[in-house]
């Protein structure tokens, strides 16, 4: 069994799993740069680059905390590509990532709540571990279950790339997938930052929501 192979149930429904979390990426994105001190969870690239930004104020705030979001990602992904390859097939094994990524951004959403503006800097880390965590588990369910479009949901240059090469070979597959997903990753960003800018707290629970829809999106494709 590869990453890309997956079920039946699970590919009828998977395009829309796709754009769905490219909203949640971008929404997670907004929250994250706004309010956990100018990191990305969803946008590795963008935390590599910011460590070489050592003349950023608050430079040694944002070396850690990219620091964390990077290792995090990195070692949740690695992880749960392991999962999706294990004997309980990628169907459910997407389906359990999708549950703990739910799970770790309700943590996030219940923590920063309950904290005081703005959290201290080990609170902070927290808070980017655990929105790391969800990102990363969407990024191997993408990848997993639309492997074969080559949509990217938390990052899209990626499938910017696939979409451009498709079209330069003059072909039409997997065309509006790749779309969706790239203008529903910048409506949750767009999303995220109006959500942050009238309430911070609605900011971080702005993700739950494509969450939700992409759980249930699985349990009927499992179903049917």
């Amino acid at each position: 069994m590869t990453i890309g192979s997956v079920a039946p149930a699970v590919s009828r429904t998977s395009p829309a799993v796709a754009v769905v979390l490219s909203f949640a990426a971008g929404a997670t994105d907004a929250f994250a740069f706004l309010q956990l001190g100018g990191i990305f969870t969803a946008n590795m690239t963008g935390n590599l680059i910011l460590v070489g930004l050592f003349q950023r104020p608050g430079y040694l705030t944002t070396l850690i905390g990219a620091t964390v979001a990077v290792l995090v990602f990195a070692g949740v992904v690695c992880a749960g590509f392991r999962i999706t390859l294990s004997r309980r097939g990628p169907e459910r094994g997407a389906f359990v990532l999708l549950v703990a990524a739910t799970v770790a951004q309700l943590a996030v959403l219940g923590g920063y709540a309950a904290a005081a503006r703005p959290p201290g800097r080990l609170l902070l880390c927290g808070f980017i571990a655990l929105s790391a965590v969800a990102m990363a588990g969407q990024t191997v369910i993408g990848r997993t279950i639309e492997a074969k479009s080559g949509v990217t949901t938390t990052f899209v240059t990626g499938t910017l790339t696939s979409l451009m090469q498709t079209l330069a070979d003059g072909r039409r597959d997997f065309l509006t997938v790749r779309a969706l997903s790239i203008l529903a990753l910048v409506a949750g960003a767009l999303g995220g930052a109006l959500a942050t800018a009238a309430d911070p707290v609605l900011g971080a629970a702005l993700p739950l929501v494509p969450s939700v829809a992409a759980l249930v999106l699985l349990l009927l494709g499992r179903r049917s």
